[in-house]
């Protein structure tokens, strides 16, 4: 589904640094990754566990389960092979940033800019992916995590569209307190 073991060539023209609130949320791709790679189920024990700090451990379970479903999908729709950085590391691809602006999309309605992001991701627009992705953002924003809306100028297939932007700040993660 991604690459996100094997690292990104230094020349990529494109690289997106997160805020480190982000990268947790990206990680949950990332390891999915992982796990198709591998189908080591630790990679996703390892997920639920670092989501479980910060929220609670069933809303985590089912952020996991939710993420899951939306990476499958996204994998048999995707017409891209997709680049992504290691689990833990704050710089993002365009393909990282699209997937983030996907949840982000859909967590604040908006869903032509969702449909854009699928449209950059290699993904014909698709009223499943948009509703797996959906939850996810349900999910995420239950349990106290909401993203900014991304940056529709980032959403672009075209890298030199995003080259001529100049240095544009990846949404942020904002976490209210577990009550």
């Amino acid at each position: 589904m991604y690459q996100s073991s094997a690292p990104i060539a230094p020349s990529a023209a494109v690289s997106f640094l997160l805020s480190p609130d982000v990268v947790l949320v990206i990680d949950m791709f990332r390891a999915l990754g992982d796990f198709e790679e591998h189908y080591d189920l630790s990679a996703l024990d390892r997920l639920e566990d670092r989501l479980a700090a910060i929220i609670d451990p069933c809303a985590a379970r089912g952020l996991v389960s939710d993420a899951l479903l939306l990476g499958f999908a996204l994998r048999t729709e995707r017409s891209t092979t997709w680049a992504m950085h290691p689990v833990g590391s704050r710089r993002a691809t365009p393909h990282e940033y699209r997937l983030l602006g996907l949840v982000a999309a859909c967590m604040h309605g908006d869903t032509d800019l969702a449909a854009e992001a699928l449209r950059g991701l290699g993904v014909a627009g698709n009223h499943t992916i948009l509703s797996l992705a959906g939850e996810v953002a349900q999910r995420l924003a239950a349990a106290g995590v909401e993203l900014d809306p991304p940056d529709a100028r980032l959403i672009a297939d075209d890298e030199s569209d995003i080259l001529a932007l100049g240095r544009v700040d990846a949404p942020a993660r904002r976490h209210r307190a577990r009550e």
